[in-house]
This record gives C-alpha cells, structure tokens and sequence, in this order.
C-alpha cells in the first residue's frame, strides 16, 4: 500500500514552529501538481510517539491517506510529533494539549502558504488525534472541518482502565489482580479529576 515515488503531486518537506513551547516540527506537506489554492488536512496522530506516517510493522497509515486525498485535489500536511524523527520537544513530558497546541501551529503554518485556500483547512485526527481535533476546532474558526478515526466515544478515564482490564485479561493475569489494579486506577483517575491545586 505504501506509496511510492515519482508522485502525480508536489511533496515537499516542510518545518513549522510552536513558539509557545519553543519547537520545531517537521513534516511533508503535499499538494495538487497544478496552480490553485487547495483545500487542506492536517493528519494528526494516535497516542504513543508517532512519525508523521502513523508508522506500524511497516504499515505507513498515513502516508496512504495523504498520496489518496492529494491526488483528489486536498493538500495534506503530516508531521512527525515532538521528540520524534526530525521534530525537536521533549514527547514523554508532553500533555494532550501540548499535541493540540502542534496542531494549532500547524493551522498557523499553513496560512501563510500560498498554495493552501485558509478558508477549507481541516483536521484528520486517529484515536487519541480523535480527541484533539475536536479540542481544535472548538476555540479556532480557521477549522472548517474534522474526521474523526477510532476517536474514543467514552470519557478518557473509563477508556483507559478498559484498555488496561482487557490487556490483562489477555496477558493471563488472574481476576483477583486485575480486580486490585482496577480498583487503583478508578481511584487515580478520580483523584485527578477532583484534584485542586488551591486546595
């Protein structure tokens, strides 16, 4: 599935700054091989650190989405997040709204590229980008649009001890266990979501 050079498009390597936390983010942008302004998505990744390919055994997810919509005549730009490839930060001590603030460097980025029609910029998220997006979209009227991929239809903490309990249960580990374990995060995630820093 992976596409491969030449393309029908222009590809072109692109770094774009997050001056609030002081970083470079490095990805490809690719766009429609005639004169125009484009419509554009910015393909924003799952959780753990990803490359701008969403990469996996070898499988380059959104590599295959960009050469497919690019070829339809929508700009994409992919990115590789902070701390990972070519892109500088720190990803380990990086917050959901750290992610989203890439993102929203990104919008900023892309308007100021004379090949991107700004009034049709739209956001691509896969799983944890599936919360992101929205994050985006609701405080930034240059978002025209989002899609959602496997974005989590449950609040985070429910989601996180299911995930938990079910890898466990896979892993072999007995109910008691995993009973216990649960019993911590529901409490941990509670903490957190009571926890005042004034208090």
């Amino acid at each position: 599935q992976t596409p491969k050079a030449p393309f029908s498009y222009k590809v072109e390597e692109v770094t774009f700054m997050n001056a609030k936390d002081n970083i470079s983010l490095a990805g490809t942008l690719t766009y429609p091989n005639t004169t125009g302004k484009f419509p554009v998505v910015i393909l924003i990744t799952g959780s753990g650190a990803q490359d701008r390919n969403e990469e996996i055994f070898a499988h380059k997810p959104f590599a295959v989405i960009a050469d497919d919509l690019t070829k339809k005549g929508i700009a994409v730009l992919r990115y590789d997040d902070r701390g990972v490839g070519k892109s500088t930060g720190n990803f380990s001590n990086s917050s959901t709204e750290d992610f989203a603030n890439d993102v929203r460097s990104a919008i900023e980025y892309l308007k100021t590229r004379p090949e991107i029609n700004t009034k049709e910029i739209g956001l691509i998220g896969h799983s944890e980008g599936g919360m992101i997006a929205p994050m985006v979209a609701a405080d930034n009227k240059d978002v025209k649009f989002i899609v959602l991929i496997a974005g989590p239809g449950t609040p985070i903490d429910e989601l996180l001890v299911e995930q938990s309990t079910r890898y466990s249960e896979l892993q072999g580990i007995n109910k008691e266990t995993i009973s216990v374990n649960t019993k911590i995060q529901k409490d941990t995630y509670a903490f957190i979501k009571s926890y005042n820093a004034n208090d």
